[in-house]
């Protein structure tokens, strides 16, 4: 749909800038696809081409490790590259420090990177500086940030474990939402595929129905559509919607948490469960009454930087003394997924979980399109890196609480060097090396 709303731009004479990079084409969960700035010279080819040659960010042999994958990995189509980091004519020179780890289990590898965290801060490079990347942060997130938190060092997490991203609290979000936004449509979509017992399947029956008898998606939830064009699972699920929108109607984004709380859980409980209702009482409890609902829709859509953000604005507002701190927000490491991490840069940058079993991981391993895509993929990571860069994985983890034992990821083996046992963290002199290397930035 991008790439024809281009077309159509260009068909109606309008000059275009067009940039991209295929080699960072890694959302093909959202149907993107490489093609699109492949072909686009031989679509337009009166077009003028203006291939960039110069890296910004990365230090030489950051870029000569992820450009190797690449060059392993290369896809039919794939546009040449003739990348040169420009940090080879610094003074002095920078060229950039990758280390490759080969460590005995999961838990030893998080306590190594949180380790290594700590000592890097006690060295010098702010906490802002750091990045731990996690291409599966359901198997990786909390044994990382529970090793950040044993180690002292401050975090921010990558969101697996807040509440929005529970069940409960996505439905909790999405009320909310619609409260604040009576025409949100993607907070309806959602509504409607999160109750118990309902699947994508029935929600894409209810989406067909929508757009085969071109009707309002939205107003579906309100006003039921005609007797027999739903199956009886279908009008099920809407049912259940237009009642829960039924429960809300007339609450206003300005209502206190105070107000609604009992009644947000009481929804939770009917469409969800009470284990999830309980867990929204707990997580109220914990926030300012006086706070609104549009407030904590504004916290819950927040990046983890912006929270405080949020709830200093808050605590302004409802004049608690003493609660907003004068002090500068503390520096803290981010920890995040990979998908979110493209557009950001560090000056260091740990990747755990270089496996088999999580990168590719075994849904892409069927599919060799989707194999390149992760080769793409830890390509866009690395190039995250301005000075150092630790890559690791580990010989065995507990999943779904089995003990499992795990190969290294087809990519390993060219990443420019051996991955080397190690028993923890970063030595003394690799600190100092990683420390003098980002200072020289």
């Amino acid at each position: 749909m991008d790439i024809e709303f281009v077309d159509l731009i260009a068909a109606s004479g309008v000059k275009l800038l067009v940039a991209g990079d295929d080699d960072q084409s890694v959302y093909s969960f959202r149907f993107a696809s490489p093609s699109g700035i492949q072909n686009f010279p031989a679509k337009y080819p009166q077009a003028g081409l203006h291939t960039l040659s110069d890296c910004f960010r990365c230090t030489p042999d950051v870029l000569s490790a992820g450009s190797s994958v690449l060059n392993a990995f290369s896809p039919p189509g794939r546009i040449p590259k003739g990348l040169a980091s420009l940090h080879v004519g610094a003074n002095p020179p920078l060229n950039g420090i990758v280390h490759r780890w080969r460590l005995n289990s999961g838990p030893a590898e998080s306590r190594a990177v949180a380790q290594s965290c700590a000592d890097l801060i006690a060295a010098g490079v702010s906490a802002d500086d750091i990045i731990i990347l996690l291409s599966d942060s359901k198997l990786l997130g909390g044994p990382t940030v529970s090793a950040l938190a044993a180690a002292s060092v401050p975090s921010t997490g990558p969101g697996f474990s807040r509440y929005p991203d529970t069940q409960g609290g996505r439905f909790c979000y999405e009320l909310i939402r619609i409260i604040c936004d009576p025409n949100d449509y993607f907070a309806h979509r959602v509504l409607l595929g999160l109750p118990t017992g309902v699947g994508p399947t029935t929600c894409l029956q209810v989406t067909d129905v929508v757009i085969n008898n071109n009707l309002n998606y939205q107003s579906i939830f309100y006003v039921p559509p005609s007797q027999g064009i739903l199956n009886k699972r279908g009008l099920a699920a809407l049912t259940r919607a237009q009642n829960t929108c039924l429960a809300i109607n007339g609450w206003q984004a300005t209502d206190q948490i105070q107000t609604r709380q009992s009644d947000l859980a009481n929804l939770i409980a009917s469409e969800i469960n009470q284990t999830e209702a309980q867990a929204w009482l707990q997580l109220a409890a914990t926030l300012p009454a006086g706070m609104t609902l549009e407030e904590l829709k504004e916290l819950w859509r927040a990046d983890s930087e912006e929270e405080e953000a949020v709830m200093s604005r808050v605590y302004s507002r409802l004049d608690l003394s003493g609660v907003v701190s004068t002090q500068p927000v503390a520096s803290r490491v981010r920890v995040m997924t990979m998908h979110k991490a493209k557009g950001l840069s560090a000056k260091v940058v740990f990747i755990p979980g270089l496996e088999e079993e999580v990168l590719p991981g075994p849904w892409r391993r069927p599919y060799q399109g989707l194999v390149l895509e992760a080769a793409r993929l830890l390509y866009v990571l690395i190039t995250r890196v301005r000075a150092a860069c630790v890559i690791s994985y580990a010989g065995g983890r507990t999943v779904y609480g089995s003990w499992n034992y795990h190969t290294p990821s087809r990519f390993a083996s060219y990443l420019n060097g051996s991955f080397s046992a190690r028993t923890g963290s970063l030595s003394a002199p690799e600190t100092v090396a990683i420390s003098a290397e980002c200072s020289h930035l």
